[in-house]
């Protein structure tokens, strides 16, 4: 998602992610690292009794934590993660969805600095097309160094 310098960067531009597989394993060490044990993740008779869900489902966190992960950053470029916007988890992530995340940029917003926050709508898809999670994620990209300038 974040391969280029911030003067290399438009309103428009769109990127699609590789590809994850949510697991099993996957929810129970998530519920292990973070002491969420709700048990829609990890009870299967509750999760079934539930008429929304009828089955476990993944941690929104995890979701979202697994999506960062799929996006190709460069580090020359990608300074930090700024910060996620009118973050919603619209369709519950099931154990085996394949997740891949489809950004379009925004919004560019240079820095005196020479860094510039950009702005992506961030939507998190499975293998049926289903939105899973819709965000707009901000990055601090850097520019392209000055000429002669110490790297």
């Amino acid at each position: 998602m974040i391969t280029t310098y911030l003067d290399d960067i438009a309103v428009g531009d769109t990127s699609v992610s590789r590809r994850r597989t949510i697991t099993e394993t996957d929810i129970v060490q998530f519920a292990m690292f973070t002491g969420d044990w709700h048990p829609i993740h990890t009870v299967v008779p509750y999760a079934e009794a539930d008429p929304r869900f009828g089955q476990r489902i993944a941690h929104g966190a995890l979701v979202i934590s697994v999506a960062l992960g799929l996006v190709e950053f460069w580090p020359e470029a990608m300074r930090a993660f700024y910060g996620l916007d009118r973050l919603r988890f619209v369709h519950p992530t099931h154990i085996g969805a394949t997740l891949r995340v489809e950004t379009e940029v925004l919004a560019v917003r240079p820095r005196p600095d020479r860094t510039g926050v950009v702005t992506y709508r961030f939507v998190v898809r499975d293998e049926e097309d289903h939105e899973l999670c819709v965000a707009d994620l901000l990055a601090l990209v850097a520019a392209r160094p000055e000429e002669g300038a110490d790297g």
